[in-house]
């Protein structure tokens, strides 16, 4: 199926391109003429433009899933285990699924990448995004999500499998068929962190706002137009989700948005690493509270014993919730890690030596573990967690 898939786009690329690789070369070479020559102050108004046009084009598309939504019974209903006391509509990661996939349609034909990153992220997000609409109206077993997840991390390693190679300078050097495996294991995790991570008010959609920003800029910064677009186009996707999302949510994102955010920052990370525009230390350091929590909860229920493919309220943020503060507060607090401990260290590991960046890293996560630690991350809760007000 791999071969008849890639065959089938590359017969497709052959037979509606030039020699240059594009549909348009002209207009390619035009847009990035245009956009090296701008002011910088005109490029970044422009850009800002553009990123509000796209959030306020999400909140409106966000609102109108939302009816459809309640209209066909698309509704989370509270259980034992939910973080909400009335029936939510979900499902409303459809908007920025929609506006990125539209968007990285457009840059694939306008602006083409030598490796085909863009195809990537289209043909492996459209697998992730199918398993959690299904999931979302069907409830799917894990086995089945977990099948579809390797299938999706196997499409990014048939397309760069050859040219991919895992480099922390003094620690570890993989190539070929290791550095194959670890990377299709490192994006089914970044698809399952990220959903789980998706339990609370805001909280995934905050998340992309912040890591888009910030690991665009870097993008930019390096050179790499096309990925930094991409980053922009999440976040400002996110942002737009998140004026309905915000605590009290009047929708959730739903699997088939947080799952599609997982597996596209998985490859926006690795299309970072391999062209050496935003290095893996500044992006694991962005995604440093997801990382900890997911991890180091899975880890501790593993060691407890608990069956770690059965739905639990475990997290360290759903503690912090069991405790009494509400989902505002919890994520927000998560927003001022990310804000001005987090990305300052990203930052900082992008500007020193490459041996040191992985110790930046590791300190960027200590306080983030103690914090798991003290939240009794792993740890099952005593009651269900119910919505709470300050």
């Amino acid at each position: 199926m791999s071969s008849i898939l890639k065959g089938s786009i590359q017969l497709f690329m052959a037979c509606s391109s030039t020699p240059s690789g594009t549909i348009f070369p002209k207009f390619k070479i035009d847009l990035e003429i245009i956009l090296s020559s701008l002011h910088p102050i005109l490029l970044s108004f422009i850009i800002l433009i553009s990123a509000s046009l796209i959030a306020l084009w999400t909140a409106w598309v966000t609102g109108h899933v939302r009816l459809l939504a309640i209209k066909k019974g698309v509704m989370d209903i509270p259980n034992e285990r939910s973080s909400h006391l009335v029936p939510t509509p979900r499902g409303g990661g459809l908007s920025i699924v929609f506006n990125v996939m539209l968007g990285t349609t457009l840059l694939a034909v306008f602006m083409p990448t030598d490796i085909p990153w863009l195809w990537i992220l289209l043909t492996s997000g459209a697998l992730v995004v199918t398993v959690g609409l299904l999931d979302d109206l069907f409830s799917l077993s894990a086995i089945a999500r977990l099948i579809i997840h390797f299938l999706a991390a196997y499409l990014i390693i048939f397309w760069i499998g050859t040219k991919l190679e895992i480099v922390f300078p003094r620690l570890i050097e993989l190539r070929g068929p290791f550095a194959q495996v670890l990377v299709v294991f490192f994006t089914v995790w970044n698809i399952n962190a990220y959903n789980f991570m998706d339990g609370m008010d805001g909280q995934a959609a905050s998340q992309g706002v912040i890591v888009s920003l910030t690991a665009g800029t870097i993008a930019w910064i390096n050179g790499n137009i096309q990925l930094a677009v991409v980053y922009y186009i999440i976040g400002a996707s996110c942002a737009g989700f998140l004026k309905l999302n915000w605590h009290p949510a009047k929708i959730f994102m739903g699997d088939l948005c947080s799952g599609f955010l997982g597996i596209s920052f998985a490859v926006l990370a690795l299309w970072g690493k391999l062209s050496k525009s935003v290095p893996l230390p500044a992006f694991f350091i962005l995604m440093g509270v997801f990382y900890v929590d997911a991890t180091y909860t899975v880890l501790r229920r593993l060691l407890n014993g608990d069956n770690i493919t059965k739905t639990h309220h475990d997290f360290a943020f759903q503690h912090a919730l069991e405790k009494g503060y509400s989902h505002a507060r919890v994520t927000g607090i998560i927003i001022v890690i990310n804000l001005f401990w987090l990305t300052p260290l990203a930052w900082w590991s992008i500007q020193v030596a490459n041996r040191w960046s992985f110790a930046i890293t590791v300190l960027a996560y200590i306080p983030l573990v103690i914090i798991a630690l003290l939240l009794k991350a792993g740890v099952p809760q005593k009651k269900p967690i119910m919505e709470n007000s300050e």
